[in-house]
């Protein structure tokens, strides 16, 4: 059974932003060999999502909205009380909003891997969603199989 495990980073640079990065989990799964398979990629922020969906702009402001309708900014989240909390870390954002945000999105997906392909469907991209950028980001790919 093959294993490859790897990592990219992303600089992003708007509090949300989505970045395609379906180019890049290709890539990974064919440096691995695997021709059949899976691969899971996850990003080991608590303010960041991975998601699969259509990456088409006017899709992505859509998408921003309801996001932002759902779990606004400007409203008081008990996480942005530092004076409350314990174990506040220096230069911390008042993101309680991007931690709601990234938990609703889920932190990770994993496809099938055919004849050394993902398994995505015609229009279905994989995508980073920032919730409190701008930031260095990274975002795990684990490829396994034979």
């Amino acid at each position: 059974m093959a294993v490859l495990n790897t990592q990219i980073h992303i600089q992003t640079s708007a509090q949300f932003e989505v970045v395609n990065v379906t180019d890049h989990v290709m890539q990974a799964v064919s440096r691995s060999g695997v021709k059949s398979g899976l691969v899971s990629i996850s990003t080991p922020h608590t303010t960041a999502g991975i998601k699969l969906n259509h990456f088409e702009p006017m899709l992505m402001q859509d998408m921003l909205r309801t996001i932002y309708r759902l779990v606004p900014q400007d409203i008081s989240y008990n996480h942005d009380l530092f004076e409350l909390r314990q174990n506040v870390a220096p230069n911390e954002r008042s993101n309680g909003h991007a931690h709601l945000k990234a938990f609703l999105l889920g932190a990770s997906e994993s496809l099938p891997v055919e004849s050394g392909k993902i398994m995505l469907g015609d229009r279905q991209s994989i995508l980073f969603v920032e919730c409190d950028g701008g930031r260095k980001r990274t975002v795990n790919i684990t490829v396994v199989g034979e």
